[in-house]
């Protein structure tokens, strides 16, 4: 079992209500931090937010506060990347012990289940690994279908938690203009193709995976072949675990508790390269 003191949980976000995000519930800040301290005792708390904000209350080992840089202006970049990028990466500099825990400050901890959870299947059956070890991410708003489509890229931004050089690979990136993808990815999804434009979590998986994984920039949501899913999958079996909120031991903000559908995600299984697929139900968006 993953000690507390070795890990660093970065909450970033805002801790107050401001114009452009009226659904961040009062007093949640608090309750997440407190959160932390009481399911992970010891572990080390850096909250990452803006400068100006009443901080009174609020329990955390390491305070980063910073200008905000505002929101993204890009039509195809969701509105807060560059909000989310700046504060996570100045929030993973800071972090020192080999095990991080990307925490939303609207969002909080139920239990700690996530760490069980990330031991027991962080190395095990990966024949093509690309993440040192399986990184634990959040079920909720992460999709394996849309419209009846398989959608590839769309996983959840709420919750990872894993080595910390795994989620600095994932959440390392630049500002969105300065992601060597965004123009291809903003020439791409500005075509009219008639399919429903790339949701946020998809762009999102673009930017980080583009770096680990060699595949095509998607024109649309539904923008993917049958190898292309194939290869989206045996990622996912290799290096992530995907599960409910429940299990990992994560409080939702009620706006974001959306109606899920039975999915199942993979896991690979065999001892070669030729490994096969099994499939084991969890919930999904």
């Amino acid at each position: 079992m993953i000690e507390n003191e070795n890990i660093t949980v970065i909450v970033h976000g805002p801790v107050q209500n401001y114009k452009e995000r009226v659904h961040h519930e009062k007093g949640i800040t608090e309750r997440c931090l407190n959160s932390v301290r009481q399911h992970l005792p010891g572990s080390t708390i850096i909250l990452s937010t803006w400068t100006n904000q009443d901080l009174a209350h609020l329990d955390y080992d390491v305070l980063i506060e910073e200008q905000d840089v505002g929101p993204n202006k890009d039509t195809v970049a969701p509105t807060n990347y560059n909000r989310q990028m700046h504060l996570l990466n100045k929030g993973l500099r800071k972090t020192t012990t080999p095990y991080a825990l990307k925490l939303r400050s609207d969002n909080y901890l139920t239990g700690d289940q996530f760490k069980a959870l990330q031991q027991q299947f962080a190395s095990t059956n990966r024949p093509s690994p690309i993440l040192d070890e399986r990184v634990v991410i959040n079920a909720n708003l992460s999709r394996r279908t849309s419209n009846g489509f398989k959608v590839i890229y769309s996983l959840s931004d709420f919750f990872y938690f894993g080595r910390t050089d795994d989620l600095i690979k994932i959440w390392g990136n630049p500002s969105f203009r300065h992601n060597p993808i965004s123009s291809f990815l903003s020439q791409k999804a500005n075509n009219e193709t008639g399919y429903p434009s790339l949701e946020a979590e998809q762009i999102y998986g673009h930017l980080w995976i583009s770096r680990l994984l060699d595949m095509p920039i998607m024109k649309h949501r539904f923008d993917a072949s049958k190898a292309q899913i194939q290869q989206w999958e045996v990622f996912l079996a290799n290096n992530i675990v995907i599960a409910e909120p429940n299990d990992i031991g994560l409080g939702l903000r009620k706006i974001s508790i959306r109606k899920k559908e039975l999915m199942s995600t993979v896991l690979l299984t065999g001892k070669s390269s030729t490994a096969s697929i099994v499939t084991q139900s969890h919930q999904y968006l």
